[in-house]
């Protein structure tokens, strides 16, 4: 998935960066994150590309720059939606947030991104499960298929 906690991390804070307002050139991170979701629907990190498509999208619509990837985006946004939608049938959850009504997803999809890295890199031996600030199923339930559609189709995004 990625060499490190810094890769993550790095990764993460660009897109930050970008919605914040406070990139140099936002470009390069935002086209390798729409290239990193048009290619990897697959992987653990997929839940990484498709928040960072969903979080910068809003800053795209808003910038007005390039309509190209706005454009490209919203495709992978939509093809992403499609994919986890097929794969629903491989979800063994009982509830998900969404089972009682519209999803809310929040503002700062960064965050969520950031408590990812944080449950991929936790390590049960070091720490007790009370100390984790979120349930034990956290790191498999973000990679549910119904979760992934759930974000590819975030009326925020796009």
């Amino acid at each position: 998935m990625f060499g490190s906690w810094n890769d993550i991390d790095e990764f993460t804070s660009d897109i930050e960066s970008v919605i914040g307002g406070y990139p140099t050139d936002p470009w390069p991170a935002i086209e390798r994150c729409i290239s990193r979701l048009e290619t990897d629907l697959d992987s653990d990190a997929t839940v990484y590309w498709l928040l960072g498509v969903a979080a910068v999208g809003p800053w795209m619509e808003w910038c007005d720059e390039r309509p190209d990837l706005v454009r490209r985006a919203g495709n992978a946004l939509e093809a992403a939606h499609v994919a986890f939608r097929q794969r629903e049938g491989d979800c063994t959850h009982d509830r998900h947030p969404w089972d009682d009504g519209p999803f809310q997803i929040g503002d700062d999809l960064t965050a969520f991104m950031y408590s990812v890295q944080e449950a991929d890199d936790w390590d049960p031996a070091e720490y007790s499960e009370e100390e984790a600030s979120y349930g034990p199923d956290f790191r498999e339930r973000m990679r549910c298929p119904r979760n992934l559609a759930a974000f590819a189709k975030n009326p925020a995004a796009l």
